[in-house]
């Protein structure tokens, strides 16, 4: 039994950036083999003493509570679905995947279904591989094979990360270069094929977090140091000004603002703008503890509700992963999920080089991202979230010889 829950996490790791049904049918599999399995109680006991395992399940005890107060107010309790219940993931994964092998092979998984999304769609870029249908309504999903676009950019970024990380640390020559291949091909399809931009947005600090690691950290000298900023702005001016970069975070940004300002146009940052504006007032009506879970929703849709365009502007969340948890479980939440962020950037710089690296960049990529977008809130982006999460190996304990 525990074998067969133990290939069931890894598969759930395989098919997250791929299809939602499949997602939870193999982590409902995961659960049912890892409590039929022999040593059950010891191998939950073990993954509880996780710290990152410990995190998920206090942030758990905050949204529980959260949906508590939407009891309170409304009668309703709002536990269904797996917004909550994602929390308890890493504690399940990590009564599956003990062993550095497992934890490995769920990684893998993770990075072979991503790679083969990419080929996909540098298939369909090229023309070998017919578009899906939904591009005829909507151009933007173009060369996205499973997910929208912004969903498989941000599986790209992960995934190219940890093509960089594995390649730092690897001392054979030919699969260097293939690492390296990998995440250019990676860079390439985010700036010239999906167009993204979240993930052009992701990629400022991305860059500038790679040319730190490789280029100054532990070597603080002029040289390197003049050396590593030439080329973060030849990155950055490369990526800046790439015409579909510069079209999609200079000028189309700048066109929809006006336009929103002007004639409330329901464009990309139209939308956001007025999500964020209505979401401020919100907030203000309960700072502390907030509005409780899932209240976000009825009470944006009556501050908009008999406007113009008013189906147009109606989202489930503001797009903004700090505005959401401000608004539904206050400032008393937000700095629950703060102090989270900063534990677990913490733990992540305790752990082997290859694996801080990328859960550095994990890390980095959901919190650049989450300025635009609400990834808690979304299947895709949570599910991905977590469940890399749930691979994390333990941490190494510090020495006094360690460096700070």
């Amino acid at each position: 039994m525990c074998i067969a829950g133990q290939w069931c996490a890894v598969a759930s790791l395989f098919v997250v950036p791929l299809n939602k049904p499949a997602t939870n049918i193999a982590l409902v599999l995961s659960l049912v083999f890892s409590l039929l399995g022999s040593n059950a109680r010891q191998r939950w006991l073990a993954a509880a003493r996780n710290p990152v395992a410990q995190g998920a399940l206090l942030w758990w005890g905050v949204l529980v509570l959260s949906a508590v107060h939407t009891w309170y107010a409304t009668s309703v309790l709002p536990l269904a679905g797996s917004f909550v219940w994602a929390c308890w993931y890493p504690l399940l994964l990590g009564s599956l995947l003990q062993t550095p092998q497992w934890r490995r092979r769920a990684l893998v998984a993770f990075a072979s279904a991503v790679g083969l999304v990419l080929l996909i769609s540098y298939g369909m870029d090229f023309g070998l591989i017919p578009q899906r249908s939904l591009t005829l309504s909507q151009p933007a999903m173009r060369n996205t094979v499973f997910k929208e676009y912004t969903q498989q950019g941000v599986a790209l970024l992960v995934f190219g990360s940890m093509a960089l990380a594995a390649a730092i640390a690897t001392r054979s020559k030919w699969l260097k270069i293939s690492l390296f291949a990998a995440a250019l091909l990676a860079l390439i399809n985010i700036v010239l094929v999906l167009e993204s931009r979240t993930t052009y947005l992701v990629l400022v600090p991305l860059l500038a977090y790679w040319v730190w690691h490789t280029l100054i950290k532990g070597r603080v000298g002029w040289r390197s140091t003049l050396i590593a900023c030439t080329l973060a702005a030849a990155a950055l001016a490369i990526v800046w000004f790439t015409p579909p970069v510069r079209e999609r975070l200079v000028v189309s940004i700048a066109q929809e603002a006006e336009s929103y300002v002007s004639q409330r146009t329901p464009t990309s940052t139209g939308i956001r703008l007025e999500l964020w504006r209505r979401t401020l007032p919100i907030i203000a009506a309960a700072p502390v503890f907030g509005h409780g879970l899932s209240q976000w929703a009825p009470l944006y849709r009556q501050s908009i509700e008999g406007l113009p365009h008013f189906n147009a502007f109606l989202m489930g969340h503001p797009h903004q992963e700090m505005l959401l948890i401000l608004a539904e479980q206050g400032a008393a939440g937000l700095l629950v999920y703060l102090l989270l962020l900063v534990a677990l950037a913490r733990y992540i710089r305790r752990l082997d080089p290859v694996s801080r690296n990328i859960y550095s960049c994990i890390l980095l990529i959901y919190l650049t991202a989450g300025l635009a977008n609400g990834l808690w809130a979304d299947f895709s982006h949570r599910h991905l979230f977590i469940l890399l999460l749930a691979c994390i190996p333990p941490a190494a304990q510090r020495t006094s010889s360690e460096e700070v």
